[in-house]
């Protein structure tokens, strides 16, 4: 049995008489803490201040967001527990918003109107499987994952009910641990049992993640072809056919997704992506609008919508002259407008805007005006003391080539191509805009010492391993992967008495180099920690 009386309940309605009725029928459950808010911006603020057990959205909330993206940025922020019930509550009931809806993936889903017994029997039924299986929640919720590995061993006995539901958890706790045929091993025996999506997709999952990009693609087209609302499964397929070189493919399956679920801003984009390297500028062009308009009060927008957009409209009457409507110009300066309104303190931004405009106004043959946009880009540029993540940088790049710039351009992209060369990825799509080959044989040259640093302090050969990594570090002075490596090592070795200490002073030398690393970089948030940590020595010698 439930017990409400301890629990917490947030209502986000903004239809005042219902918000009432909705705080009476939780009152009458037993939920006596009872708090309510008429827009998604104050529910993300009450979820802030307040750890809520449940959570009851509308999906339209007027202005402002909607309940599905207070529910994604809940997630992004990590502001609801995994404990937590989230139950989404709507009148509307088109495809498009209920898929859009379950994608970020509510506890349940009630349709307006609904009666209190209704409201009970749905939170009795998640409350109690929320309540059985909350130790493995809190663990996970810490990152403690060999505990809830262990909890999941335990409750599988305690809670036979919840078998799936706990199968399923501990498999993806084992994928995130990359014990991968651990988490085989369960997908094959819930599977050797019956057809079940979410053991087909994670199945899909470990497959892909032991690059066996074949066998993932016929699962996962066996999962779409037995659940077609099953929409992680499209996104994983097109992933698959990507890396394998099937980009048409790729789009077609993305399209198949959307028509299914429109109101996803992620998909949109990478089917812009899609859609643009395979020069159908049409379609990418219409799905970075999409995202474009999707992107209003959720936390996923992003200023690379209207970059891409432009450079496909951009790219596309560059293409066909004929192609440029008077609509299709009016939206771009519209979407250009608003991009410089909403990211004009972000230099960056401003940079990366300028030269996106340069090549619209020259692909419609306004040269002198993308003249003062290259001028001013240029200007933008040496005032940047940020690192450009590397695919702004091949960005910027493309673009500055083709306003002429071929020295800014090549700038540039070393600089790109020298933070990031392990990325193969990145370097396959930035080689054929690099004129000066000769870094990517010192970058070789520093892989090598790195790796090898790291073989050498395995061994405990601490001095020679301090020593590779000052001379990968020398063949690589730019490269942020090798710094933040040799950094991680030396404070180990410092932490294991077999240094002095000015390592530390070496250490904090070599962070301050990239100490201009964008907080966008995904190597952030690990530069943060290094950083804290050698300062954190530092106190200590003083």
């Amino acid at each position: 049995m439930v017990h409400y009386e301890n629990k917490s309940a947030l209502i986000i309605e903004d239809f005042a008489e219902f918000a009432r009725s909705l705080r009476a029928m939780l009152n009458e459950i037993g939920v006596d803490d009872v708090d309510i808010v008429n827009t998604g911006e104050a529910a993300i603020r009450a979820c802030r201040e307040k750890s809520y057990d449940i959570i009851l959205s509308d999906y339209n909330l007027g202005h402002g967001k909607n309940g599905m993206q207070v529910l994604e940025e809940l997630h992004f922020n990590n502001s609801i527990r995994s404990d937590a019930v989230f139950i989404m509550t709507t009148a509307e009931n088109t495809t498009a918003m209920v898929m859009g809806a379950l994608e970020n993936q509510p506890d349940s889903y009630l349709t307006k109107p609904f009666n209190n017994a209704q409201l009970r029997a749905r939170l009795n039924n998640l409350s109690a499987k929320k309540e059985a299986l909350q130790p493995i929640y809190n663990f996970i919720d810490k990152g403690k994952l060999n505990d809830a590995l262990q909890q999941c061993d335990e409750l599988l006995e305690a809670f036979p009910k919840y078998k799936s539901a706990i199968e399923k958890l501990k498999a993806e706790t084992l994928m995130k641990k990359r014990q991968y045929a651990e988490a085989m091993s369960i997908y094959d025996e819930v599977l050797a049992k019956r057809p079940i999506p979410w053991a087909m997709v994670g199945m899909a999952r470990a497959q892909m993640a032991k690059r066996q990009w074949e066998n993932a693609i016929t699962l996962l087209k066996e999962t779409i072809k037995k659940f077609p609302m099953m929409l992680e499964a499209y996104d994983l397929l097109s992933d698959c056919q990507l890396q394998i070189d099937e980009p048409e493919e790729a789009q077609q399956t993305l399209n198949e997704a959307i028509k299914r679920s429109p109101r996803v801003i992620k998909r949109q984009n990478k089917l812009g992506e899609v859609a643009e390297s395979n020069q159908d500028f049409e379609s990418s062009i219409n799905a970075f609008k999409q995202s474009i308009r999707l992107g209003d009060n959720s936390i996923f927008k992003t200023p690379d919508s209207y970059i891409k957009y432009t450079n496909s409209v951009s790219t596309y009457i560059a293409n066909d002259p004929t192609a440029a409507s008077r609509q299709m110009l009016a939206e771009t300066d519209k979407y250009m407008k608003e991009f410089y309104d909403e990211y004009k303190h972000d230099k960056v931004c401003k940079l990366r805007g300028t030269v996106a405009e340069g090549n619209y106004l020259k692909s419609q043959g306004k040269e002198a005006e993308a003249k003062k946009c290259t001028e001013t880009a240029k200007q933008l540029y040496s005032t940047i003391d940020t690192m450009l993540p590397g695919n702004t940088g091949l960005e910027l790049a493309q673009g500055l080539q083709n306003l002429g710039e071929e020295d800014v351009a090549e700038e540039i992209i070393k600089d790109a191509v020298q933070h990031n060369f392990e990325d193969a990825k990145f370097l396959e799509k930035a080689l054929p805009h690099l004129k000066d080959k000769s870094i990517l044989e010192k970058g070789k040259q520093a892989h090598r010492l790195n790796s090898q640093g790291i073989k050498l302090f395995d061994e405990k050969k601490y001095d020679q391993a301090v020593d590779c990594f000052n001379k990968a570090i020398e063949a690589s002075p730019k490269n942020i992967s090798i710094i933040l490596n040799t950094v991680q090592v030396l404070l180990k070795v410092h932490q294991s008495g077999n240094a002095d200490d000015s390592i530390i002073d070496k250490c904090e030398g070599y962070l301050n180099s990239i100490n201009s690393i964008s907080p966008d970089d995904h190597r952030f948030q690990r530069f943060s920690e290094l950083l804290r940590l050698t300062r954190v020595i530092q106190q200590e010698q003083a």
